[in-house]
């Protein structure tokens, strides 16, 4: 359904734009939402998948991503990026199938098709929720919007 629904809105898209010469687009597509994290001890940050739950931020892998989950697990802290301030966060790792299933149920409902689409093209899964914690670190800036996909 969401396939081909994307196809009739990339066709119609197509067909306005080059009816205007690129001055109308009917519909713009995203990349999947991400937040940037940077856990400890493994240094650099990076773009995760992700979605919200609440203040939470839910990271998302492609088929339970093995050297992801193997970071998340062996961190001992995390800092994930909000507004302009990077935040102290806890991590616990979502390994229940009933919350997995929970959690993946609830991320499509708020989901654009797009975001949907690329979920289930990318086999995504619930893998980690992080939840910040304390104030933010003063010295640190975070790189707000980013979008990856």
């Amino acid at each position: 359904m969401d396939k081909a629904l994307l196809f009739v809105i990339g066709l119609a898209n197509r067909t306005v734009f080059a009816a205007t010469r690129g001055r109308v687009v009917l519909y713009r597509f995203g990349g999947m939402p991400g937040v940037m994290v940077e856990l400890e001890p493994h240094g650099e940050p990076g773009v995760i998948a992700s979605f919200r739950d609440g203040e939470d931020h839910v990271l998302l892998a492609e088929d339970a991503d093995g050297a992801l989950v193997e970071s998340l697990r062996s961190a001992t802290s995390a800092k994930v990026e909000a507004g302009d301030r990077w935040y102290p966060a806890g991590i616990v790792m979502v390994e229940d199938s009933g919350e997995r299933e929970r959690l993946l149920k609830r991320m499509l409902e708020q989901a654009s098709i797009s975001e949907r689409y690329e979920m289930k093209r990318r086999r995504m899964v619930p893998v980690a929720r992080l939840t910040p914690q304390g104030a933010p670190e003063t010295s640190a800036e975070a790189v707000s919007g980013l979008r990856i996909g």
